[in-house]
């Protein structure tokens, strides 16, 4: 049983020996055919004993013919930090130190959350160093171990495979998709524009003095310069820009509810996505970024701090958080947010809307909050109620859907108009759009002069 074992691990690539190809199996069978029919015109036993020697010497001296584990050096080159659903090339460098060209093919250790597609029978020449390129997809968030690395070669006849195993170990972390993020740092004003015609603008005159620079057409003639445009003799304006230095708190659901899944990814993939995204617009605005992330405990806390170079340590201490099956304790999660953060600040849950429209207890934790600090709850519109509430009945069991769905969504619909009369906005967004939309609203407080 042990033996059996040991040769199904070298078939599936998890260990070392030999075994044979389909080229030898095809090969012998033809071979025993051959035979098979030559025994009926009544051929001599020497014959078929010379040549069932014949085959067996070519596949004796085939053996022979595979290389030893020290003729290759094997090297792995692979990114230590890749992007979720971002594709990456990854080389394997194989250096032949024998007089014979080899074929070989390969399996990486590579995770099973990690797409891809190994390639097959590429040629080691004599004496050269070939790469071995291949693509991943990465899919799961996450700190990995890519250790082994299994080839199997072959000589120019390929009878036989001789498989070696090296190990090349190699710890890659599977960061959020960092698109949105990339899209905002690249252009600002591009990136808040909201459906591709209207611009978050700020009002005029409000946030703190920027510049003074040549009026162009379309600028409020109320912030024309008149001292600077009478000294250059050209029409100047003033310019103005947010206040920097305030306080941005961003808390993450990571409980139960946060799990539910989505076309890509769940609820809690792009709460982290949009968390990101929100905290490169505020570390590039010059203001101070703190992050939590809770279920039933507290998971991960990043002090507040600035700097663009902040984002790394956002990143390196939420990048792994992952969705327990328990329910956030919202409590908590804001009575540690006001522990460590004493300042006036902005302080934006990624979180379900369903749980707080159904349970109106956590409306007195939040209305303590407001005293200090400026909350808002952001959360990703239920595609499915969205559906119902759009479809056309065809039946009476779909009419009843759909009456079920229109109710449950005035419901919620009451209890947030209930929430903003006590100063606690809650924002629904698409998945697509959270990211935006959370942008947008800092944006804008910023701009109204409310933080």
């Amino acid at each position: 049983m042990k033996r059996f074992k040991s040769l199904w691990d070298r078939l599936l690539f998890r260990d070392k020996g030999i075994v044979p190809t389909n080229k030898l199996i095809i090969y012998y069978a033809l071979f025993l055919l051959a035979m098979f029919l030559l025994a009926f015109w009544q051929f001599s036993w020497l014959f078929l004993g010379i040549a069932t020697l014949l085959m067996l010497s070519l596949l004796i001296i085939d053996a022979f013919l595979l290389p030893k584990k020290g003729d290759f050096q094997v090297e792995r080159s692979i990114a230590d930090e890749m992007e979720r659903y971002d594709k990456q090339h990854v080389s394997i460098r194989i250096q032949n130190r024998t007089n014979d060209t080899f074929s070989v093919r390969l399996k990486d250790g590579i995770p099973a959350s990690f797409q891809t597609i190994f390639p097959f029978n590429q040629q080691v020449p004599s004496g050269k160093t070939v790469d071995i390129i291949y693509e991943v997809f990465p899919q799961t968030r996450g700190k990995y171990l890519i250790d082994k690395v299994y080839l199997r070669f072959k000589t120019k006849i390929g009878l036989w495979e001789k498989q070696f195993t090296y190990d090349l170990p190699n710890e890659v972390k599977v960061i959020p998709n960092l698109s949105e993020t990339k899209r905002y740092l690249e252009s600002a004003q591009k990136y808040l524009l909201h459906e591709g015609i209207k611009i978050r603008k700020m009002r005029s005159g409000v946030g703190e003095f920027s510049k003074v620079r040549s009026y162009v057409v379309g600028d409020d003639p109320r912030k024309i310069n008149w001292r600077q445009s009478a000294k250059l003799q050209d029409m100047m304006t003033n310019e103005f820009e947010p206040e920097h230095g305030k306080n941005v708190t961003i808390l993450l659901d990571c409980g139960r509810m946060m799990g539910v899944e989505l076309e890509e990814g769940n609820r809690l993939e792009k709460s982290i996505e949009a968390a990101i995204t929100l905290a490169a617009a505020a570390l590039k605005n010059g203001d101070q970024v703190a992050v939590i992330a809770f279920s039933k405990e507290i998971k991960a806390v990043v002090p507040s701090g600035k700097g663009l170079e902040h984002l790394d340590t956002i990143l390196q201490m939420i990048y792994a958080i992952e969705v327990d099956a328990q329910e956030s304790n919202y409590p908590l999660a804001l009575q540690y947010a006001q522990s460590i953060q004493r300042k006036r600040s902005m302080m934006v849950l990624f979180s379900d809307v369903q749980t707080f429209a159904n349970e109106d207890y956590q409306l007195f934790y939040m209305r303590k909050v407001r005293k200090k600090h400026l909350f808002v709850l952001l959360g990703i519109k239920d595609r499915l109620l969205q559906e119902q509430i759009r479809m056309k009945p065809d039946s009476t069991l779909s009419a009843m859907e759909k009456s079920v769905a229109q109710k449950q969504y005035l419901d919620q619909k009451q209890v947030i108009n209930k929430w903003e009369k006590h100063g606690l906005p809650m924002l629904e967004a698409p998945a697509e759009r959270l990211a935006v939309t959370s942008v947008s609203h800092y944006i804008e407080t910023l701009n109204r002069g409310l933080l």
